[in-house]
């Protein structure tokens, strides 16, 4: 079976791609913003709930830009990567943790109020959500990563089903690994 020849990335594609990545701060900041709405009843609480999230997401995204920078750079200079597959799954993974997590802790301070109240952050989260799966395909299309230990079975299944573009690199990952 012959290789595939590499696809070319200007830097704009590359800055563009970058900057998918760096989104994530952008949106982890509008979560925090909840807590100084007017909005929420109880700030303290509402920081409770978003801060572990917010936190979560920072540390992750420094780790993607930084892992961003050495695949941009190889792409560059046309030499193999440095990116650390290992930092870069461990990293994604850890924000899709922190989301569930959010959600949980939503979840059960819905429950001691008796109701099925939303949180002002939850489409903010979702958006979130959104982004960090645009930043998994970004990173699909640089380097082979396990979508199996990033996501469980549901995420993955419900990201394959948004993104055709997941399946379709998974098939073609799945293809090269036995050729």
């Amino acid at each position: 079976m012959a290789k595939t020849a590499q696809k070319e990335y200007s830097m704009e594609d590359l800055e563009q791609r970058y900057n998918e990545v760096t989104k994530l701060y952008d949106l982890a900041e509008e979560v925090l913003s909840t807590v100084e709405s007017s909005l929420v009843s109880d700030p303290e609480q509402q920081l409770a709930m978003v801060e572990p999230l917010v936190n979560e997401v920072g540390d992750a995204v420094d780790v993607l830009a930084e892992e961003f920078l050495l695949i941009a750079e190889s792409k560059k200079n046309k030499t193999s990567t440095r990116a650390s597959k290992k930092n870069i799954e461990g990293a994604l993974r850890r924000v899709f943790v922190a989301i569930a997590d959010y959600q949980a802790r939503v979840s059960s301070a819905t429950k001691k109020a008796h109701g099925s109240i939303m949180n002002i952050a939850d489409p903010l989260v979702k958006k979130l959500r959104r982004q960090v799966e645009q930043v998994v395909v970004v990173f699909l299309e640089f380097i082979q990563i396990s979508l199996q230990s990033i996501l469980n079975k549901h995420e993955l299944d419900a990201l394959k089903q948004r993104d055709s573009r997941v399946a379709l690199m998974m098939h073609q990952m799945t293809l090269a690994q036995q050729g």
